[in-house]
């Protein structure tokens, strides 16, 4: 898995992930957000593109799911988009797409986060 910043605007990160969104070795004593975009990372409102993801596992739900409870408890706001059918599909069978606040593409998150 690979993240990168697509833009930076005030307190909205736009993010891009790439590849197979696992939870490997490296980032369980890493954690890949705060990384990334600095340690107040959940303090802002992250718009993650999940577009270039090829598939998601098990430690992949986990790390967003832990993601999100870091978002809760600290104020931030995520807004996943642009998420390939396969993702879409586990998403949907484990019921998680009525849990995170998942749009269909970019101008829908911009619109979310500003709203």
């Amino acid at each position: 898995m690979e993240l990168h910043v697509v833009s930076h605007e005030g307190e909205i990160v736009q993010v891009s992930v790439s590849g197979r969104v696992s939870q490997d070795g490296s980032m369980r004593e890493t954690e890949p957000l705060s990384a990334l975009i600095g340690i107040d990372a959940y303090r802002r409102t992250v718009l993650l593109n999940m577009q270039e993801a090829d598939i998601i596992d098990s430690s992949g739900v986990g790390w967003l799911l832990a993601c999100h409870k870091n978002f809760q408890e600290s104020g931030g706001k995520l807004v996943i988009y642009n998420m390939p059918p396969i993702v879409a599909n586990v998403f949907k069978l484990m019921r998680l797409d009525t849990f995170f606040q998942i749009v269909p593409n970019g101008d829908a998150a911009m619109r979310l986060a500003k709203g």
